[in-house]
């Protein structure tokens, strides 16, 4: 099998706007997945990949728990966000990571799972 590399490119820094997006959007987004013993459960699990630097294990986590409301306009948006800035540096990984945490552990279910 051969080595791929990822290769880092030299980007600016997530700014406060796009931290700001990810965080409604991923609110938005888990409003509608799950109840709040889910989200917790969720957003454990994303709290130890995120206290270890580990990018594959947090965007793993989050990538299966959205696979399912893939088609929701607010799942999209912040999909096509994260797309922009992958992969990040460590340091834009701590802020993106607990944008996304924050936005989570805001959410409120609607309508009920």
């Amino acid at each position: 099998m051969e080595n791929i590399e990822v290769e880092l490119r030299h980007k600016k820094p997530i700014s406060e706007k796009d931290l700001w997006k990810i965080k409604k959007c991923t609110n938005n987004a888990f409003n509608k997945i799950g109840s709040d013993s889910y989200r917790q459960k969720i957003v454990y699990k994303l709290l130890n990949a995120a206290k270890s630097s580990n990018q594959r294990e947090f965007f793993s986590i989050l990538l299966r728990t959205l696979n399912g409301q893939k088609s929701d306009e607010d799942v999209k948006e912040l999909l096509n966000k994260l797309q922009e800035i992958y992969p990040l540096t460590s340091k834009s990984f701590e802020n993106v990571t607990y944008s996304i945490i924050m936005g989570i552990m805001s959410a409120e279910s609607i309508g009920g799972n």
